[in-house]
């Protein structure tokens, strides 16, 4: 039997790689010339520029471990201690988040008053029972308005470029919510990992985690390794435009209980499975004459446009020190661009030497124009908040602009409900299978350990050829 992998993105290259290793026929078939999705990079004049995500964290186990299943341990990069330090744009000038209770103290990104209410964190009303709450009402509830304004909604456009007005705290942050379930506060919830740490028995797991990369090549060598494991099997430039199942009245024409592919090609596949590992609405479209109403689910899970540029400078023409992981903007404090993440602070080898390279992200729920003006404009404007919060005068030595106008999916309030009626509306469809970055976490890891969940599901459900 062979499985048809429809998308090869990090989860539909890790899924097949995964079933390839159970002895499983698989067949990846990506629309673009190259294997990849966002998860790509470039290199240009001794720089490497990511396209989309910039690393993996090791909280978690599952990339690390991935990675070092394909022979990569000695090739990765992981950011040095700079990388703790990070800073928000807030009240016209760049300010480090607190690490340490007195860093914390000492802070002016929020008021007496807001420090004062945190201490009443362990007292906080419970969640009510059966609410779907947002990112900022639960940090509102936990830790007051001020704190929610300042720290969840900057955090919440950093990862989705979404509103944490809007977005469900469950689908997005489900360890924060199993944390105040386990724990009745995020303050004893804290005080308790530290308190296993010490003792080496481990603890509840928090956001941390170191960032890895690659000493070369970016987190496309990723991507690019498990292209080259599956060699063959993954196919590029062929685009799946249908997607048809076979049933008993077409058994004439193809094996019942196989589905059929039409590429844009006109060329047809036939395959015991398929998993789409595609967008929302890419997936949506290709299910829409088979399950039209899980089609109309997936096509109403939002995305988030956003444009993402690489700057090079000479490190002379930059009067910052950049000595940590990069900014966020607050929302409201009159820059346009979402953040700036100092890469080559994170990892050197990124730039040449004596360079400097910035990646800016812009764009989002709150400014979808910054995605579709010209490149000429897009940099103007980054430039500009740049003079503001790094002092920088000097015009870049490289641009590298990339657009994603469908980038990330919105967990709105309602998303996790929404994948559950999608996920059981496929099991009317044996051999039919969903992954990505749509449905459980937005993230590398997420997308890896979504990829093993389906890798899970195809081996109860269907024996290998060879067993």
């Amino acid at each position: 039997m062979t499985v048809a992998i429809v998308g090869g993105g990090i989860a539909g290259l890790a899924t097949a790689y995964y079933l390839n290793r159970q002895g499983r026929k698989v067949i990846v078939f990506e629309r673009e010339a190259a294997a990849g999705g966002i998860t790509q990079s470039d290199q240009l004049q001794g720089y490497t520029i990511d396209r989309g995500p910039n690393g993996f964290l090791t909280n978690v186990p599952e990339t690390l471990e991935l990675a070092k299943a394909l022979g990569l341990a000695d090739e990765l990069a992981v950011a040095g201690e700079l990388a703790q330090h990070r800073f928000l744009y807030h009240h016209g000038t760049l300010q480090a988040l607190p690490t340490s209770p007195m860093a914390f103290l000492r802070t002016r990104l929020v008021s007496g008053r807001a420090k004062a209410r945190l201490l009443c964190e362990p007292f906080a009303p419970k969640r009510p029972p059966g609410v779907d709450e947002t990112v900022y009402e639960f940090a509102q509830r936990r830790v007051g308005a001020e704190f929610a304004e300042v720290f969840m909604r900057a955090m919440v456009l950093g990862i989705t470029a979404g509103d944490a007005k809007a977005i469900s705290l469950a689908a997005l942050f489900p360890r924060l919510r199993r944390l105040e379930d386990d724990y009745g506060s995020l303050v004893r919830a804290l005080l308790a990992t530290v308190l296993k740490r010490r003792q080496g028995t481990g603890g509840p797991a928090g956001p941390g985690g170191r960032l890895t990369s690659f000493k070369h090549g970016g987190i496309a060598r990723l991507t690019r390794a498990l292209a080259e494991q599956l060699g063959q099997r993954v196919r590029t430039g062929a685009a799946v435009v249908g997607l048809q199942r076979c049933d008993y009245a077409q058994r004439g024409r193809c094996d019942t209980g196989t589905y059929t592919l039409t590429l844009a090609s006109g060329e047809q596949c036939q395959a015991s499975a398929v998993v789409l590992a595609t967008p929302a609405f890419v997936s949506a479209d290709l299910l829409a004459p088979l399950l039209p109403e899980a089609a109309a689910e997936l096509a109403a899970i939002p995305y988030a446009g956003v444009r993402v540029l690489g700057l090079g400078f000479n490190r002379q023409d930059v009067p910052h020190p950049l000595n940590g992981f990069g900014y966020l903007v607050v929302p409201g404090e009159g820059q346009q661009i979402l953040g700036c993440l100092w890469t080559s602070s994170l990892f050197p080898t990124q730039a040449p030497p004596g360079k400097v390279l910035l990646r800016v992200i812009g764009g989002g729920v709150f400014d979808p124009d910054f995605v579709t003006i010209d490149d000429s404009e897009a940099l103007r404007i980054v430039q500009h908040d740049l003079r503001l919060s790094l002092g920088l005068t000097q015009a870049p030595e490289l641009v590298h602009q990339v657009t994603w106008p469908q980038g990330i999916p919105q967990y709105l309030v309602g998303h996790s409900a929404r994948v559950a009626r999608i996920m059981t509306a496929t099991q009317a469809l044996p051999g039919l299978y969903l992954t990505g970055n749509a449905y459980y976490g937005v993230g590398l890891n997420d997308c890896v350990r979504d990829a093993q969940r389906v890798t899970r599901a195809i081996a109860t459900a269907i024996r290998p050829a060879n067993s």
